[in-house]
């Protein structure tokens, strides 16, 4: 092992300790981790940002285009008006200036959501919503899974039944006094409406859904926990083997 693994080894070796010592406690160790963690973060951020997009996207657009050239129209959409917004967001520092920036904040605040929502959209609404759809198509997916008869009917009718309960779930059009109640009184007794059945069947999918998920990140965890403690491990064994 040369000297440069050596030391990155070392440092992050003790940065890991810092870290695992939250377990016996909140600590200034495990403080001081956690602000270089959030510090060289929002520097790498600060920097692959001035970088890959104010560099190539502001700055070099508007000194190759020179003075005679500031009032393309074209550089004052793409340069001018951009640089102006980054410029008023900054206004946003300073309490007095901050209402100047707050054009900036919602064209940035509107356009991420507008981003964000399409994404959702595109990426996961109709994709899952085709999938759904494809599930139910036996000619398709006996290709894929090889399953057929009683199995595949029971894989589509808890794949259905799961999709539509949890739909109902979030069912948040009839308010309370409307519509049906949620329970009726037969002989004294009372009974679950048809909705608080779907609902509970529903809640019961998410509560499934959630707990395999939190399994999932909680073998996700151990593993990385067994992973840094190999690297400490194999770290501190390569010094010994320096040293000796």
């Amino acid at each position: 092992m040369d000297t440069a693994d050596l030391i990155a080894g070392f440092v992050a070796s003790v940065l890991t300790i810092m870290v695992l010592s939250y377990l016996i406690g909140d600590n200034p160790l495990f403080k001081l981790a956690m602000h270089l963690l959030i510090g060289v973060a929002a520097g790498y951020a600060g920097a692959v940002a001035v970088q890959g997009v104010l560099i190539p996207g502001l700055v070099e657009p508007i000194l190759e285009a020179g003075l005679t050239g500031l009032g393309n129209p074209q550089l004052i959409v793409t340069g001018i008006v951009p640089l102006a917004l980054v410029l008023l967001l900054f206004l946003k520092v300073a309490p007095s200036t901050a209402r100047y920036g707050t054009i900036s904040m919602v064209l940035l605040v509107g356009v991420g959501a507008a981003v964000v929502v399409g994404g959702a959209i595109t990426g996961s609404l109709l994709p899952l919503t085709l999938g759904s759809m494809e599930s139910l198509n036996p000619n398709i997916v006996n290709q894929l899974t090889g399953e057929s008869g009683l199995e595949r009917m029971l894989n589509v009718g808890i794949v259905l039944i799961g999709t539509l309960t949890t739909l109902f779930y979030f069912q948040f059009t009839i308010r309370k006094g409307e519509g049906e109640a949620p329970f009726a009184i037969v002989a004294g007794v009372n009974i679950p409406g048809p909705l608080t059945i779907l609902r509970g069947i529903g809640k019961g999918f998410i509560a499934v859904t959630f707990g395999v998920m939190y399994a999932g990140a909680v073998a996700a965890t151990l593993i990385v926990l067994a992973e840094r403690v190999q690297f400490i491990w194999d770290t501190v064994t390569g010094v010994v083997e320096s040293i000796g």
